[in-house]
């Protein structure tokens, strides 16, 4: 049965040497059935930790310290590690940004596939190669029986990711996080690979999790957008609010930022780098790479606020 996720006020903090690093800071949204939320941000904003965090894989000396994250009724924080481990590949997939290092290279492709039916549906090992080629056709790798017998290195990266997709789909999940599932694709096989998830997604009527920093793959894939920033969501809404009315000044550079057609200037920068996460400023998180700071900024943080309907924003100016 379709699941809806919901994630409030998420802590995830790493506890080093130099000090704390608040990497997921009071992160929430939610997810609907068949719904995409896409999670957009510059490399470091922490993206890929917030979706480490839903699967309780965070790498050492990583915490998760606050927070809930419900599926199906269950809060997923306060499960046996037992209870977790099931649950991994089984209510929850990922598929991760370079298919080529999550493969295992010395496996045939029908072996990884049937591993994570064997693991979770404990199906008889011919009946597993036998779903496992059933997936690769239902992904659109050709000859799918001779395919199984394949190694890594034998496909090309976009019969990879078909392969990745099929591995995170093989037991049916209730949500699946795509996280830069288009990395170092050519354009026509990232609008395939897309295209693929945006049907299974409907078919299934899975809640998905995209990760991207690439707006134009958001914005023809995504019900939902979440801007993230240091740690934090500085904004969220509807992809068409968002992108139509952006209230954030990190938003608005983001937009900015993307090429368009005709277009004979130099594209405009965002100014600066991302703060410090351990040395973190009073105020707002954004203040010294903001073009129009006020006086509160730099003396209190702001918390995130509801404009309109559904669309939210971290700043003080609204």
């Amino acid at each position: 049965m379709p699941s809806r996720l919901s994630v409030e006020n998420l802590k995830s903090y790493f506890f080093t040497r130099s000090g704390l690093i608040k990497a997921v800071d009071d992160v929430s949204f939610s997810i609907e059935p068949g719904e995409t939320l896409a999670l957009v941000g510059e490399s470091g904003c922490g993206k890929s930790m917030t979706a480490l965090s839903l699967l309780r894989l965070l790498p050492e000396p990583g915490r998760i310290v606050g927070g809930e994250i419900h599926l199906d009724g269950k809060d997923l924080l306060r499960l046996p590690a037992s209870e977790m481990r099931r649950i991994r590949g089984n209510d929850i997939s990922m598929i991760f940004q370079e298919p080529m290092t999550s493969l295992n290279p010395v496996l045939k492709i029908g072996e990884q596939i049937a591993e994570a039916l064997r693991l979770h549906r404990v199906t008889e090992p011919r009946q597993a190669l036998t779903d496992a080629a059933e997936l690769l056709d239902l992904v659109g790798i050709a000859d799918p029986r001779r395919r199984l017998r394949d190694y890594p290195h034998q496909l090309s990266g976009g019969q990879r990711q078909r392969v990745m997709i099929a591995i995170a789909l093989a037991c049916d999940p209730k949500l699946l996080i795509a996280d830069e599932p288009t990395t170092a694709l050519d354009v026509t096989i990232q609008a395939q690979i897309m295209d693929l998830l945006l049907e299974l997604k409907q078919q299934r009527q899975m809640a998905t999790l995209l990760i991207s920093h690439d707006l134009g793959v958001v914005a023809g894939n995504a019900d939902k957008l979440a801007v993230m920033y240091a740690g934090q969501i500085v904004e969220q809404g509807k992809v068409q609010q968002v992108f139509t009315n952006p209230l954030h000044p990190y938003t608005r550079g983001l937009l900015n930022c993307v090429p368009r057609l005709g277009q004979k200037q130099d594209l405009p920068t965002i100014s600066g780098h991302l703060p410090d996460l351990i040395k973190q400023p009073d105020g707002c998180l954004f203040i010294d790479r903001c073009p129009c700071p006020c006086t509160q900024c730099g003396n209190q943080a702001p918390a995130i606020e509801e404009i309109e309907p559904g669309h939210w924003v971290r700043c003080w100016r609204h």
